[in-house]
């Protein structure tokens, strides 16, 4: 239980931290104390409870999680997949609720993935619930908990509709991405029991598991000393432990089985591997070593990972400046760090390379083991690190304080299934600030050298597709290495320095002469605080003040999007992606860049088939110097070797292209939805070896300056006056030189009508399901939010008759969404299920849109209307909606009125209005649709 007097103990050896600082209670190892903000116990049997309770965790729900500590890893050859199974298995009949947990939660208004959830990995499982923060919920929460950890009845009936269910889980695990990581696991896991105990399990073993190999795992594993249950929100701890132990202390302990090891097993070789896949891209060399760390919670093992932290960072510093220089067929080099068990890590090398360039990709990752080994990490980048460790540990009891709900369940539940200690945040800050003052070069150095001597080494590499890869032998590599230990090695790039970097800055002839004077600029009132400036080159600003305290934002639209005309998609884009990084005429590569860094600003550039969007969110005292970041932007110019590298880079991923299935049901749909779209057709050999001449330069450089030129609406808001905010808006925006003659986008719009495809080529027994539909519609903000209640009841409408009925999909999304700048409405349908069950499934999808509005379930309706409701009574008074709403108001109406309008948007939904949209819909009117199925046998199969 609980102690008070250990609670005392901490209390009292905190204030000595704080009154005498670190120096005067150092010792070698000290034993970390827990935060005091968690109430800890253990129940006598053996369930151990963490709670972190106060009104600073105020809110509507309460979070609650119940920790089992047994995953797949701890599975036996016979029991495949069987961890996951009870995980679903627990949420049918139990010994107080016979009906099943999931009814009985359904029946208290809690739905999953809002209320309740469950995940198992390899290591643990986990039970998610969040009830409403009243005494009777909590209970009710508490009850369901203890009957999953200790009443499931797991009934040989319900396994047989479940078991259905976690096929189709199953099935939306495969795919290129689950091949990959199964072999990436097997490689760098090699040694354990890792790549044999996929959590999801096997086909075979899910259809064959039976419901006695499931009470017996569940017998063996749920006992409460294999437990943890956490807490965290606006509770009384005292009251919470006495339900803890009204509704946990009559579970029964026992002996655990014995668990397998979680660690690889390292060996002193080099193993040389191969990844591919007749669908992956990637083309890429990786070396890895594999060791032992230390994970002791106490200074001294805080001392060691702290080592770890600065080496990791210092070596990746190094990586990047190598990258800098590498030669043909390198396209990048990195490393990482990673865990690999319990107590086995992972230092990792990467280097990207051309089809062709694996050799040489290679050589770069042995130069730079070889750079480190020999000459170590640089001063100046652990020097560095270490002062970001200093700022972060000086600002860590703020942030403590801080701690809203989120994250405090974050951190928490991370220490208890790690085993961890969550340290005090006053002893951690000390015992920080005192290994900091022992740390040397030297330190880091040697720990570096440590890894980079590690015996157990993996080198791997990928080409695409199933394109020849001739592996190197060890003796090969082992020479390359030692005839690297003979040379000289190359000079590095540098960085620049700290000094050079504060000397940044925008020369004042790159900035617009002083704007004239403001009667020049042409003013309106649009309402609700806001006025709009006509600035004399056509430009409009929106201004809305906005109280003190309130962040900067900004945001630059306009229709410079991809889809332009005169030129292919992919150049409109291309001088886009290289204007976001250029520099003024003259500046060398970056200097704009690094400008922005030192003033601490971030101006995000984005485009699509519509238009090109600048946003940025900052201080009110930096609206300067973001005004000629800006300005700065506009008038960059794209260098000839920003442009070679970018079509050498075009060129190499064009080279890794592999014809795999996603892609071809992306141009199915594409072809469908659209028709034939030769603007958005990727470029061929020439028209990409024409960059690299003068006239194929300057063309670019055009683009670049087409889209720079577009007439620009912004809008800016913050707590500025309005004098200054005219004053700089006249400096450096009214004088932009903007087109005369616009250019105008042509955005791509689905088709009328309904057409469909069947393509027979997955690798995968998976059956997939993409149906997109498109139907004119007047927007309004009441409409738009009745579509969204609308779009949720149709998904859990869909889910409910194709999962809780029939049993025949495990993951479903459907969106509707009315855009206000197309006046359209889009829906889209996405679900994957066994291919012998596709055509049945879809006729009832089918269904489901085709009936509305007259089989909308009511109860769901009134649910998600007062679920919306709720939800926008919170977003009231929220800025970063006023800005949204701002933009959108403009954009539909030319004024601000939307932002008074919107004070009743809450009051104007109801079940009526949404029944009333619905009845305008036609969804399977002009809808496109793609299934993709299993190719047939003997066709070509992915490895």
């Amino acid at each position: 239980m609980f102690s008070l007097q250990n609670a005392l103990r901490g209390v009292i050896r905190l204030f000595l931290y704080a009154l005498l600082g670190s120096a005067a209670l150092a010792q070698a190892a000290e034993p970390f104390d827990w935060d005091p903000r968690v109430v800890r116990g253990q129940l006598s049997n053996g369930l151990s409870y963490y709670i972190v309770a106060g009104d600073k965790l105020a809110g509507p729900r309460v979070a609650m999680q119940l920790l089992v500590r047994v995953g797949s890893l701890d599975e036996r050859e016979d029991q495949s997949g069987v961890a996951h199974m009870v995980e679903h298995m627990v949420f049918h009949a139990s010994a107080r609720h016979p009906e099943g947990l999931s009814k009985y939660m359904e029946s208290l208004g809690w739905r999953i993935g809002t209320h309740y959830n469950a995940q198992t990995n390899f290591e643990r499982t986990l039970y998610m619930l969040s009830p409403e923060n009243r005494p009777e919920r909590i209970d009710a929460a508490l009850d369901v908990l203890s009957q999953m950890g200790g009443a499931a009845q797991i009934p040989a009936a319900g396994l047989q509709s479940e078991r259905k269910v976690i096929l189709e889980e199953w099935r939306t695990k495969l795919g290129l991405r689950a091949r990959m990581d199964q072999q990436r696991r097997a490689l760098l896991r090699a040694g354990s029991l890792y790549p044999e105990r996929p959590t999801i399990g096997s086909e075979a073993s899910i259809r064959t598991q039976t419901a006695e190999s499931l009470q017996a795992f569940y017998r063996d594993w749920y006992r409460p000393n294999n437990m943890a249950l956490i807490i965290v929100g606006d509770v009384d701890a005292a009251a919470i432990q006495q339900r803890i132990e009204t509704y946990f202390s009559s579970l029964q302990a026992a002996p655990l089985p014995a668990r397998n090891p979680p660690d690889p097993q390292l060996q002193d070789s080099l193993r040389i591997a191969r990844m591919q896949d007749a669908e992956s891209g990637s083309s890429q060399v990786g070396w890895v070593f594999r060791f032992v760390t230390d994970n002791r919670q106490d200074s001294e093992g805080l001392r060691q990972r702290m080592i770890d932290r600065i080496a990791e960072r210092a070596v990746r510093r190094l990586a990047q400046r190598q990258a800098k220089d590498l030669p043909a067929g390198v396209e990048s080099l990195s490393s990482s760090k990673g865990l690999l068990g319990k107590t086995v890590e992972s230092l990792g090398f990467a280097a990207t390379v051309a089809v062709d360039g694996h050799a040489a990709g290679l050589q770069q990752i042995l130069l730079l083991q070889e750079r480190l080994r020999r000459d170590g990490v640089r001063e100046q980048d652990v020097r560095q690190e270490i002062e970001e460790l200093q700022r972060l540990n000086e600002k860590a009891l703020s942030q403590h304080a801080a701690r809203d709900q989120s994250s405090w369940l974050q951190i928490l539940s991370e220490a208890v299934q790690d085993e961890r200690v969550l340290q005090a945040p006053v002893q951690k800050q000390a015992q920080i600030r005192q290994i900091i003052a022992g740390l040397s070069l030297a330190d880091i150095n040697a720990r570096v050298r440590q890894w980079l001597s590690a015996p157990d080494r993996l080198l791997f590499m990928l080409a695409p597709g199933l394109s020849p890869l001739q592996l190197p032998d060890q003796a090969s590599v082992l020479a390359a290495q030692q005839a690297l230990r003979t040379r000289s090695l190359p000079a590095l790039a540098d960085s620049p320095a700290a000094e050079t970097l504060a000397e940044v800055s925008l020369p004042e002839a790159s900035l617009p002469e002083a704007g004239p004077t403001a009667a020049v600029l042409q003013e309106e009132d649009l309402g609700q605080g806001v006025l709009r400036w006509t600035l004399p080159n056509g430009d409009k600003l929106v201004w809305d003040a906005r109280p003190a305290g309130a962040p900067l934002r900004f945001v630059a639209r306009s229709a410079a999007g991809f889809r332009l005309p005169g030129a292919p998609a992919w150049q409109w884009q291309m001088a886009a992606q290289l204007g976001a990084q250029a520099d003024l005429p003259g500046q060398a590569a970056g200097t704009l860049a690094r400008w922005a860094t030192r003033q601490t600003l971030q101006l995000n550039q984005s485009q699509d088939d519509r238009g090109l969007v600048y946003n940025a969110q900052t201080k009110a005292e930096l609206l300067e110097p973001l005004l000629q970041l800006y300005v700065a932007r506009q008038q960059s110019s794209l260098s000839a070797a920003a442009v070679q590298a970018a079509r050498q880079q075009l060129a190499r991923q064009l080279a890794r292209q592999t014809d795999s299935s996603s892609d071809r049901m992306a141009r199915e749909l594409s072809r469908l939805r659209f028709g034939p779209t030769p603007q958005d057709a990727a470029p061929d050999a020439a028209a990409l070896a024409r960059l690299d001449t003068p006239a194929g330069l300057d063309a670019l450089r055009e683009k670049w300056q087409l889209l720079t030129a577009q007439p620009t609406t912004f809008f800016l808001s913050g707590p500025n006056d309005v004098a200054t905010v005219r004053r700089l808006v006249e400096r450096y925006l009214a004088t932009l030189p903007r087109t005369a003659t616009p250019l105008a986008s042509q955005p791509l719009l689905q088709a009328a009508g309904a057409r469909s495809a069947r393509l027979e080529i997955s690798p995968e027994p998976q059956a997939s399901v993409r149906a997109f539909g498109s139907q004119s519609l007047n927007w309004s903000p009441e409409r738009a939010m009745a579509a969204s209640v609308l779009a949720r009841v149709i998904q859990r409408s869909l889910r409910a008759e194709l999962r809780e009925k029939e049993s025949g999909i495990y993951r479903l999304s459907f969106s509707l969404s009315l855009e206000p700048h197309s006046g359209r409405l889009a829906s889209e349908l996405f679900f994957t299920t066994a291919p012998e069950r596709v055509d049945a499934l879809w006729a009832i999808a089918h269904g489901v849109l085709a009936k509305l509005p007259e089989q909308l379930d009511t109860r769901l309706l009134a649910e998600e209307v007062e679920h919306a409701r709720s939800a926008e009574r919170a977003r009231q008074g929220d800025e970063s909606t006023r800005f949204q709403r701002l933009q959108l108001s403009y954009a539909q109406y030319g004024d601000a009125r939307y932002l008074q309008s919107s004070t009743q948007l809450a009051s104007t939904l109801s079940v009526d209005s949404v029944r009333a949209l619905a009845a305008e819909l036609a969804l399977t009117r002009d809808l496109v649709l793609v299934q993709m199925l299993p190719r047939a046998a003997g066709g070509e199969a992915a490895r």
